[in-house]
């Protein structure tokens, strides 16, 4: 399979609503946490998915650019 990869950055206090916008998204990307250091105020995430999702996957980043500060790296 070939897997394309985003990183994204959102506030610690958005990072919960994000988590649960992938998950409700059931199928569309797998997602990690990247390691933080303690007392960061940011969450680094890396989404995993197929090139057929890409589309509906940075569709759904963008709609949740129009609603809280989150940054594609």
């Amino acid at each position: 399979m070939n897997a394309l990869k985003i990183q994204i950055r959102t506030k610690k206090s958005d990072s919960a609503f994000v988590y649960h916008t992938l998950e409700a998204h059931e199928g569309l990307t797998a997602y990690s946490t990247i390691d933080h250091k303690r007392g960061e105020q940011t969450r680094d995430m890396e989404l995993i998915f197929t090139p057929e999702s890409e589309k509906d996957v940075r569709e759904l980043l963008k709609d949740l650019q129009a609603m809280m500060w989150l940054e594609i790296l």
